[in-house]
């Protein structure tokens, strides 16, 4: 495999003009010899080998992929215990934590600790363990059409890669249904490679700090820096008798890891070497210079407004009531952090000058096309232009789909009803339209458990408002305008009739329809018509024109990285974050955020001390910790100086997917958990800024006291390798 990847390892970074340095990549693992002396220069006592093999147990078997039921990554995790003990984020965990959380045991407000593997308590997401890396670059390339129809082109790559995946899968023979297989484009689709997952499913919760210390700031201090929150969960994998992936059952045992980390409490010093190993999402790096003024004028600033009028209404309710704060806890967070970031990303695109950089690179690239005949190339610019201009027209329609309706829950209700409908159009299929209201109808308790209806009729206001004055009327379905008009836009009226009239807003309402489905009911609901309609309207007409763009932006950004690739042959390119484990690899830093303004590169207990507000709800903190805090009880986590240290600050490069993420030192010792990143460098997605990105990592030290000496969990040290 290794030699298959030389003619695409040495290439050019994104910065046309100057040379990229190695660690400011997400790197790929099987990069990683590439840049082995770099590390080692920095600190690294470790070979590549010993953090990436597919011969002997490394450091990457020890890195877990967090994964939804359905088996969509979210986050990073480390194992640090022979007995499949997983630290990640409190945030990470805090859907399953809500979950297993009720009015009368509160574990997300109260936290928990198991005194033993009999008290963990199942947790309702997956974990994958990376297994293998397999290049199937020909295996996709080799039989794709000829010619320059790139929708014919992106057609024959989704079946190809489908048909990849369930070969390779069948290959595994009696082991296929332990794994999971994902054939990824890199490069924009200029390599494709397969990760094979060995995915565990028996996952359980086995301690949480209470939230007002998981998540100590809340949204004010979130992607910002001096930060003092202790953002750790603790979860175990189980495995059966053979140690092979599950599902849950009381027989299993915890699962036996390849590799473990060892724990180092010593502390981390300013300019030491500092590694992370993770799952970062998703990176935009090539955004074209029209890509970036639309996410920075328009995009981003919609999704922000409309993200904010509905964490307004959420908290209206949730300080008002602990049921219904409990109930609507995992949707805020969710909600509200991308619209921090979403918010700083507007912002910052603009004020790092991103469009004019990213103009001047396009501008490089023309000239050198031009002055080398290079004419593969030579209407990528143009391509580029084109499609943002019609993304502009019509990019926010997907826009107000995702943050708008999808935020709505009885809009959401009515979007999964399309199935239902044809069913009930074919008089021949009355049976299957009973089957398919009944599955819907054994849902419901699960469906409406996080539901309030003074919450969801206000939040079917504010979209209903954001559609109609937001966006080009023309384009809307009627139903919807001639509503607005008859109540004269006021959106309240609107959503009060509608709510009358709907079979969504209820579980009552709706399990009566599902227990008899009516075409006529379906089709007259208001709710059903507006949303139904809206989803015609960009799915139909809007398909064509979507499609085109969609092909445009594809092969225009294959071609660009591809020539930049050629222009620059000795240069290494790290590809876009997809998913996929990368490195990457810095040091420990203070950092200037402005002018006039130094940050020291860690924290202590003094800043939670300093920043605690009893009762509010951002900066409130148990009574216990702070008289702890106080005292200066922190017995052998605190450091050199005396502090108990919360947290610290790396350079290293990542972005959302890698909260959980280990932070190791050069000896391969884990030293922290990374869990944000700052805000004078929250447009990382778009473009890396070494001046000031920084890493947010919780110490270990103060993981392990939270564990330990707050949380009465020392016995849990006694299958960890504790490094004094």
């Amino acid at each position: 495999m290794k030699k298959k990847l030389i003619g695409l390892l040495m290439i050019l970074g994104i910065g046309f003009g100057q040379q990229v340095r190695a660690d400011e990549g997400m790197w790929p693992l099987f990069l990683i010899s590439q840049l082995q002396d770099s590390m080692q220069a920095r600190g690294l006592q470790l070979s590549a080998e010993d953090i990436y093999s597919i011969n002997k147990a490394c450091i990457k078997d020890a890195v877990v992929r967090l994964m939804s039921k359905q088996n969509r990554m979210f986050c990073t995790g480390e194992i640090i215990s022979q007995q499949g003990l997983f630290l990640t984020n409190h945030h990470c965990g805090y859907g399953a934590i809500q979950e297993l959380s009720t009015n009368e045991d509160n574990i997300l407000t109260n936290g928990f600790w198991a005194k033993n593997q009999a008290e963990e308590r199942p947790a309702n997401f997956n974990i994958g363990l990376l297994a293998k890396v397999e290049d199937v670059t020909s295996m996709i390339m080799d039989s794709l059409p000829s010619g320059d129809d790139e929708a014919a082109r992106a057609k024959a790559v989704a079946a190809m890669v489908k048909s990849v995946s369930a070969k390779l899968k069948e290959a595994l023979g009696a082991d296929k249904e332990m794994y999971v297989i994902e054939v990824v484009p890199f490069w924009a689709g200029n390599k494709y490679l397969a990760m094979y997952y060995q995915v565990f499913q028996d996952i359980r919760l086995v301690g949480t700090p209470p939230e007002n210390i998981g998540k100590f700031g809340g949204e004010t201090d979130n992607w910002m820096w001096p930060r003092h929150t202790c953002d750790i969960s603790i979860f175990r994998i189980y495995a059966d008798a053979s140690n092979n992936p599950a599902k849950y059952s009381k027989d299993n045992k915890p699962y036996a890891p390849k590799y473990y980390f060892p724990i180092n409490i010593q502390g981390p010093q300013e300019k030491s070497y500092a590694m992370i190993l993770g799952y970062p999402g998703r990176t935009q790096r090539y955004t074209f210079s029209d890509g970036i003024k639309y996410y920075s004028d328009k995009e981003r600033p919609k999704r922000v407004k409309v993200r904010r009028d509905i964490l307004d209404i959420y908290e209206e309710y949730m300080h008002k009531d602990p049921k219904i704060k409990l109930m609507y806890a995992d949707k805020f967070a969710g909600l509200s952090n991308y619209w921090k970031k979403f918010m700083g990303e507007a912002d910052a695109l603009k004020k790092l000058n991103i469009y004019e950089r990213r103009k001047d690179e396009e501008n490089k690239f023309s000239a050198w096309v031009k002055a080398n005949n290079k004419t593969k190339y030579s209407e990528v610019i143009s391509t580029y232009s084109e499609a943002y201009a019609k993304v502009d027209k019509i990019g926010l329609y997907g826009v107000y789909l995702q943050d708008g309706i999808s935020n709505s829950q009885p809009m959401v209700f009515a979007m999964g009803m399309g199935k239902l409908e044809e069913l009930l159009k074919d008089k021949s299929k009355k049976e299957e339209a009973k089957k398919e209201a009944a599955a819907m109808a054994a849902d419901l308790d699960a469906d409406f458990k996080e539901y309030y209806e003074p919450i969801e009729k206000k939040v079917l206001a504010s979209v209903l408002m954001h559609l109609v004055e937001d966006l080009d009327n023309s384009a809307l379905p009627a139903s919807l305008i001639e509503m607005a008009n008859k109540h004269k836009k006021n959106y309240t009226a609107m959503a009060e009739e509608m709510w009358k009239k709907s079979i969504f807003v209820s579980k009552e309402k709706f399990s009566r329809f599902l227990n008899s489905p009516s075409l006529k009911t379906l089709q007259k609901d208001p709710i059903y018509k507006v949303t139904n309609g809206y989803i015609t309207e960009i799915t139909g007409k809007m398909q064509p024109e979507m499609n085109k763009i969609n092909s445009q932006l594809g092969k225009a950004n294959r071609l660009f990285q591809a020539g930049v690739m050629e222009m620059s042959p000795n240069r290494l390119l790290t590809p876009d974050a997809n998913g996929t484990m990368r490195m990457t690899y810095g040091r420990v830093l203070p950092y200037n955020g402005k002018d006039a303004t130094f940050f020291k590169e860690f924290t202590t207990s003094r800043g939670v001390i300093e920043k605690y507000a009893p009762g509010d709800i951002e900066f409130d903190a148990p009574a216990r910790l702070i008289d702890m805090m106080k005292k200066k009880d922190f017995g052998q986590y605190a450091d050199k100086d005396g502090e108990l240290h919360a947290c610290f600050l790396t350079d290293n490069d990542i972005t959302g997917g890698n909260s959980g993420s280990p932070v190791i030192n050069g000896k391969g010792e884990l030293i922290g958990t990374a869990f944000d990143g700052n805000w004078e460098a929250i447009a990382s997605d778009f473009a890396f800024e070494p001046q000031f990105q920084r890493t947010i990592c919780v110490d270990i030290r103060y993981t392990l006291f939270i564990l330990d000496k707050f949380g009465g969990a020392g016995h849990l040290l006694n299958e960890m390798k504790i490094i004094r």
